[in-house]
Parts: structure tokens; C-alpha cells; sequence
């Protein structure tokens, strides 16, 4: 899986956006559901929009329909690695 770590974060040039893509499309049901299940911290999800946003261990996560991630406030790569690690394991069931 291919992460790119695009601009700094605006609130903190020391941190970046990391970008990647799972390459399947969530049903947004159920990754609504499951981020609820899992009481994922300050939880929006619209299934109008096809996004769900959530706060984990200080980063920012953004998860589309079409299986990009977005995660803010990351210092690198590796960081980046680990932390859609726990992402996959808590939204697999949403594909």
C-alpha cells in the first residue's frame, strides 16, 4: 500500500497529511456502524458524502467511500504505516 505524505498541516508544520488508499470501496453503513461500535472519538460520518472523520491517538482520520485515507498530524512514513495498521483492523469488516 502506497502512502504519500502530502502538505504540512496547517495547525503544525512539523506534522503532514498522509494519503493512501485500501483500493476497495467501504459500504458506508457499516463502517458508520462500526466506528460507532467502536466509540471511535468525535465521530462525524455522512453517508450522503461518503466520508467518515474521527479523532485516534491525537491524529485526524478521514475515511472515503472509495477506501482513501487521510490521516493528519503524522511525522512520517512509518508513523503513517502503523497507524493505518489499526484503521484496517478496526474498519475490515466495512468493505
Amino acid at each position: 500500500m502506497e502512502i504519500r505524505l502530502s502538505r504540512p498541516c496547517v495547525e503544525d508544520p512539523t506534522r503532514y497529511i498522509a494519503e493512501c488508499n485500501f483500493g476497495k470501496q467501504f459500504v458506508m453503513e457499516k463502517l458508520c456502524d462500526i466506528l460507532r461500535e467502536t466509540g471511535a472519538n468525535e465521530l462525524k460520518c455522512s453517508l450522503n458524502l461518503g466520508v467518515a472523520r474521527f479523532e485516534l491517538e491525537g491524529k485526524s482520520v478521514m475515511l472515503y467511500k472509495s477506501g482513501r485515507v487521510d490521516i493528519r498530524r503524522i511525522r512520517n512514513t512509518d508513523e503513517a504505516r502503523i497507524f493505518l495498521e489499526k484503521i484496517l483492523s478496526m474498519v475490515r469488516d466495512a468493505f
